[in-house]
């Protein structure tokens, strides 16, 4: 299936929605949809896996039995889905999670399942703006879909239909662009604190990196010793390694001949 960006408008009833988790995700997404409450959403409450009470959400926290609600959550870690979809009896209940790489097929116990995934990072204490991301939604049948297409229109008016294959691509295509890059600030960032070097002389470098790849294409931006085929300079980089940190380097270099030829 191919993916599509729309904006769907619908005018249906409010939804009451009950979001399982407050880690980085479930923390964004009970802020937003209390913000958007009184429109189109009803944030009916909460579940924090560690009993923990947010003190800025005014939605209570509910450790035992779900209120009655439209909509369950899951925002919780990828091994936890399966386990916590078991354990809810809720059959008039639409189900969604919120993984990049778990399949839908983790729901199948409930009729009614979906999927909404964010691809963005998220850190406990950083707002992300959603309003530019596209919202990835996987669902049971038409009326699920829809039911999440009016949810997510509160986060972004960006949204986009791709299956649970789609979905674990584009999730290890994530993987690379922000885990595996951010490691690499990581060590660029030791490198220089080593030699007292600020930091912050790498910013432009980095800014204009991430705009050439998408101005340009990534293949195309692709420059440095292992482009080149410096050897001498790669030898000498080496060098400067701690071994630990070799085997990522090297890994690195033999990719980019072998991406290049």
């Amino acid at each position: 299936m191919p993916c599509r960006s729309h904006v769907p408008v619908y005018f249906y009833s409010m939804t009451r929605v009950f979001i399982i988790g407050t880690g980085n995700l479930g923390r964004q997404l009970i802020t937003r949809f209390q913000q958007a409450m009184k429109t189109d959403i009803e944030l009916v409450g909460y579940r924090n896996l560690s009993g923990e009470k947010l003190p800025t959400v005014s939605a209570p926290l509910s450790m035992e039995s779900i209120p009655t609600c439209d909509l369950i959550i899951l925002a919780v870690p990828d091994d936890r889905i399966s386990s916590i979809s078991d354990s809810l009896d809720n059959p008039n209940v639409t189900i969604a999670h919120t993984s990049g790489s778990v399949s839908i097929a983790a729901l199948n116990r409930h009729e009614r399942r979906g999927v909404l995934y964010i691809p963005q990072t998220f850190s406990k204490h950083r707002s992300v703006d959603l309003s530019q991301v596209t919202i990835c939604l996987e669902a049971s049948n038409d009326n699920v879909m829809k039911q999440l297409e009016m949810v997510s229109v509160t986060l972004s008016r960006k949204l986009t239909h791709i299956n649970s294959h789609q979905r674990k691509k584009l999730h290890l295509a994530a993987v690379y662009m922000n885990n595996f890059v951010n490691h690499c600030y990581t060590k660029a960032a030791e490198i220089a604190q080593e030699s007292a070097i600020d930091q912050e002389l790498l910013y432009p470098l980095m800014e204009e990196t991430m705009l050439k790849a998408q101005e340009l294409g990534a293949s195309n931006a692709q420059s440095g010793p292992a482009m080149r085929g410096d050897k001498d300079t790669i030898a000498r980089q080496l060098e400067q390694l701690p071994e630990e940190d070799r085997a990522m380097y090297e890994a690195i270099t033999q990719s980019i001949k072998h991406t290049h030829g």
